[in-house]
């Protein structure tokens, strides 16, 4: 029987599933039943030995740890929790969803996306500020936060209703899901990738979009992002190089860059300014690669 660790920090999460630790020995044995709770104060000063799931509950244990999650998120927004602490609880739940072998994960985005709308501020000022932070966690789930952040700051400028943007944010939830079968090196690195590291690297559209197929009922412009967000209109992108290109496609493939620029440094590129990035992007909008439309909405959505 093989088992997988329990993050510390996600305990208190499970009581339908057991858990085990290892001996010595290497045997793993019983350590909480199922249907009991750890001890609250135990569970808060982590005195726990390293905790493990078996992988026969590991269905199980995804949906009660995401249910968790999401009840977790939802009190932050609804006690007006700190914005670094939302930020965190968001990456919490993207992180699930981004993990290895964790597909089923994925189902809980739908819930998290109602939770933002039933508890955020009128003015919609808290997904604002989320948009223009940027914390020092893992660099994917940061991205992640950041691109659906700044999704859903478009969509409320452009004044969407609650169905087409809970499809936008759940598109820029998921854009970035097949990352999670490349290997870690590709994904972290601060380097330029070799022509054959960037091949490798590509490889993620085609499988982000197999996986939502194979494993949701979402709505197909979820997949469609998934597949089209490096492509672009001048047919210069990937993975099938073409131009005609979802709304949802267009809109974060445009956010994917920008963030990108906005956020990250890399050892051969600082992190630039958003007036800076715009300046840059401007340049690939008049080679073709962007709407020009879509710019000029984009720059009022941050200028105004």
């Amino acid at each position: 029987m093989d088992y997988f660790t329990v993050r510390p920090s996600q305990t208190q999460f499970f009581k339908t599933v057991p858990f085990y630790y290892q001996s010595e020995e290497g045997e793993f044995l019983l350590y909480k039943k199922a249907g009991d709770m750890l001890d609250a104060e135990r569970t808060e000063n982590t005195r726990h030995p390293h905790l493990f799931i078996s992988n026969k509950d590991k269905d199980t244990a995804l949906k009660e740890l995401t249910t968790g999650l999401n009840r977790e998120f939802e009190r932050l927004l609804r006690q007006g929790g700190g914005l670094l602490e939302i930020k965190q609880a968001l990456g919490n739940i993207v992180r699930e969803a981004l993990t290895p072998g964790q597909e089923t994960a994925m189902l809980a985005l739908p819930e998290t996306i109602d939770i933002l709308f039933k508890n955020m501020d009128q003015d919609h000022t808290t997904m604002e500020y989320l948009a223009q932070m940027a914390t020092a966690s893992e660099f994917m789930v940061e991205h992640t936060v950041n691109v659906t952040a700044l999704t859903l700051q478009y969509c409320f400028f452009k004044k969407m209703n609650e169905g087409e943007t809970s499809v936008y944010a759940l598109c820029a939830l998921l854009h970035d899901v097949g990352v999670a079968t490349l290997d870690k090196s590709l994904v972290n690195t601060t380097e330029r990738l070799t022509e054959k590291q960037f091949q490798r690297y590509q490889a993620h559209a085609e499988a982000g979009h197999d996986m939502i197929i194979l494993n949701t009922d979402f709505n197909i412009a979820v997949a469609n992002v998934a597949l089209e967000h490096h492509e672009r209109l001048d047919k210069s992108g990937y993975p099938n190089g073409i131009n005609t290109l979802c709304m949802e496609s267009q809109l974060i493939g445009f956010i994917d860059c920008y963030e990108a620029l906005t956020y990250r440094d890399k050892t051969f590129r600082k992190a630039k300014t958003p007036f800076k990035t715009l300046h840059l992007i401007k340049e690939e909008v008049i080679a073709g690669k962007f709407s020009p439309r879509l710019f000029k909405a984009f720059t009022s959505c941050l200028t105004r």
